[in-house]
């Protein structure tokens, strides 16, 4: 069974669809990254109660739906040309395209992001060449770096270090699967590493709270205080974090 219905939240309209279930014991509420807001509700579940849970979480539901379209206006199209810069753990690189009949890997030398080409290189395929090359540089970065803030935060959190991937994702920083696997932004390795920590002690903590309730949040306060300035720091920057 579905229904619809919207709220006032200030000067915003908040739109969302219910689905209901006889399964489910309690409530929760999901902003997905079309801008879509989504009730589960158990079925016994009045719309005035519906209506009250989301005004009480229309703060943080407006939040997110602010994030998305924020997001789904950047039209950045990389052209991976020497000039042009990128970001690596919130400092700034100029990219250089060299040529040489070797074969180097992608070097930070001072303030250049230095890519070698093989000599010869059709104009065509050189684009491709560079993205891919800067790609697999970002990848393995992002990989080691995040390895080792797992491996503390976990600590922190008396767990296991769980199992992470690192993956290209347009909409979200991090996610935490049903089988707790970690999946973390490849692009958050551009943001300085205050912000890299945040997103990967927020899914963490997603391993023993799967939504955002008032304990989530005082869990992940626990583990890292100042949480609240790296959400924020993110928040503010994470539009300029494009590959």
């Amino acid at each position: 069974m579905k229904a619809a219905g919207c709220i006032q939240f200030g000067t915003s309209r908040i739109d969302y669809n219910v689905k209901y279930s006889s399964r489910r014991k309690n409530l929760s509420i999901a902003v997905h990254p079309n801008k879509k807001v989504e009730v589960l509700a158990p079925t016994d579940l009045s719309q005035e109660e519906i209506q009250c849970a989301l005004k009480r979480k229309a703060g943080w539901v407006k939040e997110k739906l602010d994030w998305f379209e924020q997001m789904s206006q950047l039209t950045v199209d990389r052209e991976y040309v020497s000039g042009e810069t990128f970001l690596y753990l919130g400092r700034q690189y100029r990219l250089k395209i060299v040529y040489n009949t070797k074969s180097t890997p992608v070097k930070l030398r001072g303030k250049f992001f230095e890519v070698t080409l093989p000599q010869g290189i059709l104009e065509q395929d050189r684009r491709e060449a560079v993205r891919r090359s800067i790609w697999r540089w970002y990848r393995d970065h992002a990989t080691e770096r995040i390895e080792k803030i797992v491996g503390h935060y976990s600590k922190r959190l008396r767990i296991d270090p769980p199992e992470f991937r690192v993956k290209y994702q347009a909409k979200r920083w991090g996610s935490c699967t049903r089988d707790g696997v970690l999946n973390i932004n490849l692009r958050i390795v551009m943001a300085p590493l205050s912000q890299i920590e945040y997103v990967v002690a927020h899914e963490l903590c997603h391993l023993r709270y799967k939504d955002h309730s008032a304990s989530f949040w005082e869990l992940l306060h626990l583990i890292m205080p100042n949480s609240d300035v790296r959400k924020e720091n993110l928040k503010l920057s994470g539009w300029r974090y494009l590959l």
